[in-house]
């Protein structure tokens, strides 16, 4: 008797736990996120957010007063003209320097998630830089996007054959 009693006591602090885990999980989509992918000849910026909250920003006039955008999106656009408003406004305003040398964004492509939720488009930025040593890497965003969680990955590529053990060493500075 005691025992089932614990084993439900047990089940409801673990779907407690695991509900709490999924609100906070939730939360973090509303928030912007930037993957900063450094490759040989190439810098891509994998950027995660809600582009109808980012919409609703750019449409805001008080923004526009505030200097917060330097342009007002018509309300009027359909979804793929507000996509291409949106990447033309991010693309113009997020600068990307290279060995402290500014770098323009050739390729900008919107990715829609096909989960049915409007949170989490990911619009992909790609450049190319001429470098065959990377010493630093600097990319600021637009106020509009608010906080960004950025992270900057530069991969490490090895061929592995059936069997083979890759193994990488980071060198801390």
């Amino acid at each position: 008797m005691i025992v089932n009693f614990l084993k439900r006591i047990h089940w409801s602090i673990l779907i407690c736990m695991l509900m709490s885990i999924s609100s906070t999980s939730a939360h973090f989509l509303n928030e912007t996120s930037a993957q900063v992918i450094l490759r040989d000849g190439q810098v891509e910026v994998r950027l995660i957010t809600d582009i109808d909250h980012l919409v609703s920003v750019l449409q805001n006039e008080q923004a526009w007063l505030m200097g917060d955008i330097e342009q007002v999106m018509p309300t009027n656009l359909s979804k793929l003209e507000q996509a291409d408003f949106v990447k033309n406004t991010l693309a113009k305003n997020m600068i990307l320097a290279v060995n402290q040398q500014v770098i323009a964004f050739e390729r900008v492509v919107v990715e829609t998630k096909t989960s049915g939720s409007s949170h989490g488009e990911e619009i992909v930025f790609q450049a190319k830089h001429d470098f065959t040593n990377v010493d630093d890497i600097t990319l600021s965003f637009p106020k509009n996007l608010g906080s960004v969680h950025a992270s900057f990955v530069k991969p490490r590529y090895q061929y592995l054959r059936a069997g083979d053990t890759g193994h990488v060493v980071f060198h801390n500075r």
